[in-house]
Parts: C-alpha cells; sequence; structure tokens
C-alpha cells in the first residue's frame, strides 16, 4: 500500500501536498495488490499552475521550392510560378558515423518526378536567369528494392507478423501527457486504446528506459559504451530487439535527434542500427548536439518528424515494420511546448487510422519518465510523477477477437506494476509466441500478455526504492542522528566521483535540506528473510552551484553502515554549462561536477 504521512513537513513547499495523498475508497482490483499506484491527482491546483498550452508554430522565411510526395521530388507551385523554369541538382546524404556525414555525387538537372534513391538529400535549384537561388535539405522516404524484397520469415508461432509502431516523447508522465495532450488522447482512446496506469521506471532518464525495453538489460549488464571511457565500443553488437525483428523480416526504424539516447554520453553506431535513421539528416541540417529551432525551411521540425513516420506506412503499407521514433526537443526541459503538436499529432494519427495502415500494427504512444528537473519536478507529486510515465497501445480490432485471453490479461495489467522489461517481454511475444496465463513473479520481466500477478513488488521487478512509487514513505526530521549520518555519505559519495578531477571539479559541501524521508523494515538482499534496512530519501542543495539532489540512502543495522551509489542519485535541477571543464573527460559525473573555473567567473 502506497501512503505517506505529511504531519510534519520539512519544508513549505510540501504543505499543499496533503491532499494528493489521501487514499481513495479502494477498488475491488486493489485487494490483496502488493503495489498500488499512488492516487495523484490530474486537476492538481499547483501542477496545474506549470500548464501553458502554447499556440501552434508558424514558420516563416524563405519558401521551398521542392518537396517529397510519394518517394518522388516534386516542385511547389509557388516556386513554379514565382520562377517559371528553373534547374536543381541532387546530392544524396551520405552517413559516415554518427557526427559525421558528406553529400555524394552530384545528379545535374534534376526534373519533377525524380524518384529519390536515398532518404535524406540536398537540392540547389536556380532560376533560368540565375538571378534566384535555392539550397535545401529534405527528408523522404525512398522506395528501395532492399526494402521491398526482405525476405519474411514465417510466423505463426509469433503474432503472424504483427507490426509495431512506437511514436514517443521525453520526459512526459502519463498525467502531464493527459494535461497537455488532451485532443491526442481523447482520439486515442475513442479507438480503443489501452493505458498502462501502474508504469514505473526502472531508472534514471531516457536510457534507463530504453535499454530495458529494447534489449532487455540494464545499462550495466550491456557491454562499456560510455564516451571517453576504457574500452568502450559502439553499440552495433547490442542485443536491441530491432536486430531480431530485422531477421524476421521487419523494416526497422529509430528516429530521433541529435540529443539521443544512443548519443549523448555513449559512443553510438558504427554502422547504421536500423533500416530508417533519422540522425545523418538531423545533423545535416543542424550540426551540433541539439536541433531545437522549431523550423526546418518551411516546415515544423515536429512535422518533418511525424510526415517521415507516415511516409514508412505510404511507401511499404504491406510489409511488417518496428518503428521507434522518439522526440525530445519539446518536451525535455520544459513540457508545455508538446502543446504546440496536439492536434497535429492527433490528425496523424487518425490519418494512419482512416487509411488502413493500423489494421495489421499495434501502435504505441509512451513518454521515457516523467520531468527530472525544474520547479514541476520539486513539488512532491512531480518526485512521483518522474516515476509514472505514459504507456498506451492500440491493437487492431480483430486481435481480440483472435487472441482474447492476451488482450484480456493486458487489461487486467492496466493498474498492475508494469515496466520497461515487461514491455521487452511482451515484444519478443510477437516473434514467438509465449502464451498467456499467469507470469512468473520471480522473473524481472513478464509479457504483458500474461496476468502480472497481484503480489508483485517493485523488488520483485528489480526496482530500486529510489525509483520506486508505491513504498510507505515517512517524513523524519534532517535533525536526526541518522539523517545526518546519511547526509554525509550522500556528499562523500558524490565528491568521491568527482575526486580524480579535482583540479576541474569543485569539492561539494551541504547548503539545505528541504525535504527527508524514512523508509523502515526493508528487505535484505544479502541476508534473505531479514528485514534490517533503513532506507533514508533526501532531497538537498549543494554549495557551490546551488546543485539539487534527491538522494536514497541504505543504513544496514547489523553492519552499522551507510551507502548509495549513481543510481540511488537523483539531480533534480538544471546544470547548464556548470560541469563544461568535464565534458571531454568523463560524461559520466556531469551531474556531480562544478567546474572551478566557474567559481572564479
Amino acid at each position: 500500500m502506497f501512503y505517506l504521512d505529511l504531519t510534519t513537513p520539512s519544508s513549505k513547499s510540501l504543505i499543499w501536498t496533503n491532499a494528493i495523498f489521501q487514499r481513495p475508497a479502494s477498488r475491488i482490483d486493489d485487494v490483496g495488490q502488493a503495489c498500488i499506484p499512488p492516487p495523484l491527482r490530474v486537476d492538481d491546483p499547483v501542477m496545474m499552475s506549470y500548464v501553458k498550452t502554447l499556440p501552434p508554430i508558424v514558420c516563416e522565411g524563405e519558401r521551398d521550392w521542392v518537396f517529397v510526395d510519394n518517394g518522388t521530388l516534386r516542385f511547389t507551385k509557388h516556386a513554379k510560378e514565382t520562377y517559371g523554369n528553373f534547374s536543381c541538382k541532387f546530392y544524396n546524404l551520405v552517413r559516415i558515423h554518427e557526427k559525421n556525414v558528406t553529400w555524394g555525387a552530384v545528379y545535374a538537372n534534376v526534373q519533377e518526378g525524380y524518384r529519390i534513391p536515398g532518404d535524406f538529400f540536398k537540392v540547389e535549384c536556380k532560376s533560368a536567369k540565375g538571378d534566384n537561388s535555392s539550397v535545401e535539405i529534405h527528408a523522404g522516404v525512398a522506395y528501395t528494392h532492399d526494402r521491398a524484397s526482405r525476405p519474411e520469415v514465417d510466423l505463426t508461432q509469433g503474432l503472424e507478423g504483427l507490426s509495431i509502431a512506437i511514436i514517443g516523447f521525453d520526459s512526459l508522465s502519463r498525467l502531464s501527457w493527459m494535461r497537455r495532450l488532451p485532443k491526442t488522447r481523447e482520439y486515442f482512446l475513442g479507438l480503443g486504446a489501452i493505458e498502462l496506469e501502474a508504469y514505473n521506471v526502472v531508472g534514471d532518464g531516457t536510457t534507463a528506459a530504453m535499454f530495458p525495453m529494447l534489449s532487455g538489460k540494464f545499462e550495466w549488464e550491456l557491454p562499456k559504451c560510455g564516451l571517453n571511457k576504457k574500452d568502450a565500443i559502439p553499440m552495433d553488437e547490442f542485443p536491441f530487439i530491432w536486430h531480431e525483428m530485422q531477421k524476421a523480416g521487419y523494416l526497422t526504424s529509430w528516429s530521433n535527434g541529435l540529443s539521443g539516447a544512443f548519443n549523448w554520453r555513449f559512443l553510438g553506431f558504427n554502422q547504421q542500427p536500423t533500416d530508417f535513421y533519422t540522425r545523418p539528416y538531423f545533423y545535416a541540417v543542424r550540426p551540433g548536439r541539439t536541433f531545437k529551432r522549431p523550423c526546418i525551411g518551411e516546415k515544423r521540425t515536429s512535422q518533418v518528424w511525424l510526415e517521415f513516420f507516415r511516409d514508412i506506412f505510404l511507401m511499404y503499407p504491406k510489409r511488417r515494420k518496428f518503428l521507434f521514433h522518439f522526440y525530445s526537443e519539446m518536451t525535455h526541459e520544459d513540457n508545455n511546448p508538446i502543446t504546440r503538436i496536439d492536434g497535429e499529432l492527433k490528425e496523424s494519427i487518425e490519418f494512419l487510422y482512416k487509411g488502413g495502415y493500423l489494421e495489421n500494427t499495434v501502435l504505441i504512444l509512451m513518454g521515457d519518465h516523467g520531468a527530472r528537473y525544474g520547479k514541476m519536478r520539486s513539488t512532491l507529486q512531480g518526485k512521483l510523477e518522474e516515476k509514472l510515465p505514459y504507456f498506451s497501445f492500440l491493437f487492431p480490432k480483430w486481435f481480440g477477437t483472435k487472441y482474447p485471453q492476451a488482450l484480456k490479461n493486458l487489461r487486467t495489467n492496466v493498474n498492475r506494476l508494469t515496466t520497461p522489461f515487461d514491455i521487452h517481454e511482451t515484444f519478443k511475444d510477437f516473434l514467438k509466441f509465449g502464451g498467456t496465463g499467469m507470469g512468473n513473479v520471480s522473473e524481472r520481466g513478464i509479457s504483458l500478455f500474461k496476468e502480472i500477478p497481484r503480489e508483485r513488488t517493485c523488488a520483485h521487478a528489480q526496482i530500486t526504492s529510489h525509483w520506486c512509487a508505491c513504498l510507505p514513505w515517512k517524513n523524519v526530521s534532517a535533525d536526526d542522528a541518522d539523517v545526518k549520518e546519511a547526509l554525509k555519505c550522500v556528499l562523500e559519495t558524490i565528491n568521491n566521483y568527482t575526486s580524480a578531477y579535482r583540479s576541474d571539479c569543485e569539492e561539494l559541501s551541504l547548503e539545505s535540506v528541504t525535504q527527508s524521508l524514512k523508509l523502515e523494515n526493508q528487505p535484505s538482499r544479502e541476508r534473505p528473510g531479514r528485514t534490517d534496512l533503513t532506507l533514508y530519501q533526501l532531497t538537498l542543495y549543494t554549495t557551490p552551484g546551488q546543485g539539487h539532489f534527491e538522494v536514497t540512502v541504505t543504513y544496514d543495522q547489523a553492519l552499522g553502515q551507510m551507502s548509495t551509489g549513481g543510481k540511488e542519485i537523483s539531480r533534480i535541477n538544471k546544470y547548464g554549462d556548470d560541469s563544461a571543464c568535464i565534458l571531454k573527460k568523463d560524461t559520466q559525473i556531469k551531474q556531480y561536477c562544478y567546474c572551478r573555473k566557474r567559481k572564479k567567473n
């Protein structure tokens, strides 16, 4: 059961949150359930005070001369009327590696109706008189023999070649999605979509969602792939599910921007990982780490991203697909910009549904986690929402007829504890269906086509206490002697991470404590049957630099030891350029480092 004693709040910022933790009347399906999601309110007044609906983006400036339609180069009506006859040169975009692209051989004087040979290209056009010109970089899905003729493996033991198409957004909790994408959500639910209400993260940030979902592994269970790490390797051979999908005849896609899950602090891929891969395009358009400008030519960046997703269906309507299109820039730092595309996203889903493209496709809409920092995250509800991202499925109508028990189990699991590891096991069922029945609580990943046992806890699912949303935390005074020892442990741990770079990074000390919580009688993994662990969850500011951290510390009473580590430490405010001095040396400690030179400035 989830509860939180707020009778003695440790900071003024918590006083208003009492109401959100009043338990609702017990539901029948809650009886005997070990982990129940906290009863958070979508209309909580404090959370609603951060919501702003922004107007759609209008792109101004130079008008495009060309566009792509059905894999074909077309000249815009505006360009033909304004410049008459004009000539264009065409260059295919060539990916060299993750941070290097170039342009292929030039095709001179290409005409309208030219079938694009690759997904990304540059065109240089000139008017007949030579007094006007245009240089544009475009994305469009090319029709190729390799993609069209890929052999398909017999999947009668799976789900018969059913496709998976995922649209995801960074930092969107379940409730934030409900607040900011009401048109999309209403339409999706109206089609029969199923939302998971107890979907819980298993770690910090995007990669803690992506690695388990795509590989069934935690980051530390995979080979080293971090930037500037000894013996690190690219991720080409990682057991991502899209490799198995490709072998079965699926067309695969991973579409993210430059600040993507596998590139910001990792080596990325030597070879293009999927059939469709948009990183080279965004790198060509905007060399650098991010692409925050809202327009590419006369199109909205979100429009380009959504149209590329749509065009894969248009160009390959009958092919099996595993598509994962994930967008960070509109939600990572602030959730409100996503309100600009609520109508656009709804229209994209409507286009796919009415066009019949979802008749053999499971469409998934999701967030990877809730907001990780900022004012919204600093609230108690924001703290819990970070752990509970949005996740929903839309199955073809025939699926429930052919697999009634699988769909029934999925609906049963809506309020059961679920994780990215479960999504991975569910994906595997598309290749070889493991049947229905009751899931095994001892397995950290359970297909959602099986029933998740009521007795499943975060410990069963290998979610550490730091990330579990259904634990009985209680307030404790920051003056408590054990809390002081826990704070000492936190500072020693953080400073140990940066000690090898002390000439670059300041040693941090405690500035203030904004919240201190306690969780007693927790089981010990090392001593089965013993419940002699006490957990402390501390929210604090460090100095210099005003770092805002939330940390879970374990007190082993038998050993008299306090301990914590990187998996139990969250940086919950922006650190911007505070750690710029360390990024080329060790990106893994960026959240802990406050640069000495910055202090002097």
